[in-house]
């Protein structure tokens, strides 16, 4: 993005954030509040609560001190709410949504049609992350001459530069990585079921997986229950993945649902083959199994796609020649442009 041309800001709910550090030196950046929520989790509820409750244009009132000609929430939860509630007639209000409406709780999940007309009204534009969440969005909310899609954008000489950095080496054997956050909706205890089930098999590899959250010690107890603590590694969280990627024989999605998934689209960028369960995201940025393999979202699928990539080696091979293909669809300065345009209206 061109600073000269924009004035950009960053609003966080919290101070913190894994990813701040990685913002352009130009992006200024503010906290709603002062206090790093996740070192203390009752102000964290305390301050959801308050908000939940407070009227959105009160809310804006508090929180934004400054005017903007575009105004963006990411996420329709508390960024919509608060950005919803804008006071500024002259802005332009964009909702930037990351999630499946179909089948991801949010703000909005449960409101009456009446509420959902005010909820999302005050925006210009919704953008959602994939051709399949605009339609999603459309059969459940409406808004059709609002909603649009934008592909996450990937700044690939940054990923080139960063792939490269040094990291510890993976284990002997076929290696596979998988990246996200530990929660329900990635399925990573699926993930291991698989890894007991194939071992069992006679199917070796190592499985890796970066990330963190709440279901962390249901994944580590899992390991230690089958006795695979010497197959299965936890790398925690990773600023720069970039290498691990790299490194991997092979990177998967195990997820129940996606709208986009980041990481599918930055291993295509590496050139590691991707294997995915058939959710909305990868189904797009994979084309259907063009450039990387789609199975059945369940167990079998996954376990039957995993021993098919780790014994079939021309199969692998094949798929991280495609993956490199599909490298310039993610190309940052498209997207930009595309938003460029949005802001210009």
């Amino acid at each position: 993005m061109d600073y000269d041309k924009y004035d950009v800001t960053v609003m966080r709910r919290f101070p913190g954030g894994y990813y701040t550090s990685l913002l352009n030196s130009q992006i200024k950046v503010i906290s709603n509040t002062f206090i790093d929520a996740r070192k203390h989790p009752v102000y964290n509820h305390l301050i959801r609560v308050v908000c939940d409750r407070m009227p959105r244009k009160l809310m804006y009132r508090l929180f934004v001190h400054r005017k903007y000609d575009v105004e963006i929430a990411c996420g329709d939860s508390w960024a919509a709410t608060l950005i919803g509630g804008s006071t500024n007639k002259k802005s332009k209000k964009i909702l930037w949504e990351h999630m499946d409406v179909t089948l991801d709780e949010s703000t909005a999940t449960h409101f009456s049609t009446s509420k959902v007309r005010e909820f999302f009204s005050p925006f210009d534009k919704i953008i959602g992350v994939s051709k399949d969440f605009a339609q999603k969005f459309i059969e459940k909310y409406g808004f059709e001459n609002k909603v649009t899609y934008i592909y996450n954008p990937i700044d690939i000489e940054d990923i080139e530069i960063k792939k490269e950095e040094e990291v510890e080496s993976y284990d002997e054997g076929f290696n596979i990585l998988a990246i996200g956050r530990f929660m329900p909706q990635k399925a990573f205890v699926r993930l291991i079921d698989v890894t007991k089930s194939l071992y069992e098999k006679g199917v070796k590899f190592n499985l890796n997986i970066i990330g963190e959250g709440p279901e962390e010690s249901i994944i580590k107890n899992k390991i230690d229950e089958y006795g695979l603590k010497d197959k299965i590694k936890l790398l925690g969280f990773k600023e720069n993945p970039y290498p691990y990627i790299k490194n991997a024989d092979l990177l998967i999605c195990s997820s129940i649902h996606e709208s986009y998934c980041l990481v599918v689209a930055e291993s295509l960028v590496v050139g590691t083959p991707v294997l995915s369960t058939a959710c909305t995201g990868p189904l797009e940025l994979l084309d259907n199994g063009k450039y990387g393999m789609i199975v059945e979202n369940s167990n079998k699928g996954l376990q039957n796609g995993i021993e098919t990539l780790v014994t079939d080696k021309n199969l692998l091979k094949k798929y991280k020649s495609m993956a490199l293909e599909r490298k310039d669809f993610f190309n940052v300065n498209t997207c930009i442009k595309q938003f460029e345009k949005i802001f210009e209206e």
